[in-house]
């Protein structure tokens, strides 16, 4: 049977560095877990990303079920929600370099979940709001640093945990991976975009991770990338 799905082009239309071997790493990713032969490789690395950021998301959803989240786990949890949308950024910037950029691809994460217009986006934003405090997004990737730097200094000074905020953030992530994905569907820039991205082609679990979330359930109906993110409920 043909795919089920592909996005706009099956290879970039514009020169990037080393795509074919890129391309035959996706393309063997998929074949390990059984994949459609028919996917596109670059179709298969946007189900890579979305695999892995399901994953991060499940990493989140554990550390918040412990009975010491507050306490212990929270910070961490947000961490890794964060790092899910520095991949995000990376893929909607094209970042092509495997170390720098991702203050660049963190914003550019936030700013696609506010719009697809991200570039117009301010770093002054407010994403979400909470009842103590509304979020700007430069707020949000100084939470990040905090949390990934071993929380030990930020250049905002946090006078609290706010416990609100990443049970906020699912609907808002749904949403923008959502959209992320159509947009690929019909966007040649955003295909470019990702083909140059740096991902590394790893694990094939993500790949079939997303394989088996977008199959049909057993009313034979598809669900979408929004439907299957919006499942998570990280309330402490």
């Amino acid at each position: 049977m043909p795919a089920p799905v592909n996005i706009f082009i099956a290879s970039p239309s514009i020169p990037v560095m080393n795509w074919q071997a890129d391309a035959d790493q996706w393309v063997d990713l998929n074949s390990q877990v059984g994949g459609n032969p028919d996917f596109y490789p670059l179709t298969i690395k946007a189900a890579y990303v979305i695999g892995v950021i399901y994953d991060l998301c499940m990493s989140v959803t554990y550390l918040l079920r412990t009975d010491d989240a507050r306490q212990t786990t929270y910070i961490p949890a947000y961490g890794i929600f964060a790092s899910s949308i520095d991949i995000l950024g990376r893929c909607i910037r094209g970042n092509s370099s495997p170390t720098r950029g991702s203050i660049g691809d963190i914003k550019a994460g936030f700013k696609w979940l506010a719009s697809t217009s991200y570039a117009t986006i301010l770093d002054t934003h407010i994403l979400v709001s909470t009842t103590s405090h509304p979020y700007q997004i430069d707020e949000l990737v100084y939470f990040r640093h905090f949390a990934a730097h071993g929380q030990a200094t930020s250049p905002l000074k946090f006078t609290q945990v706010d416990y609100e905020l990443l049970a906020r953030m699912p609907p808002i992530l749904a949403n923008g991976l959502e959209r992320y994905w159509k947009h690929l569907l019909v966007d040649e820039n955003a295909c470019n975009n990702l083909a140059q991205a740096n991902v590394l082609a790893l694990r094939s679990h993500p790949v079939l991770k997303s394989w088996i979330l977008f199959e049909k359930d057993q009313f034979c109906k598809y669900h979408s990338v929004e439907e299957i993110f919006n499942r998570f409920n990280w309330t402490v």
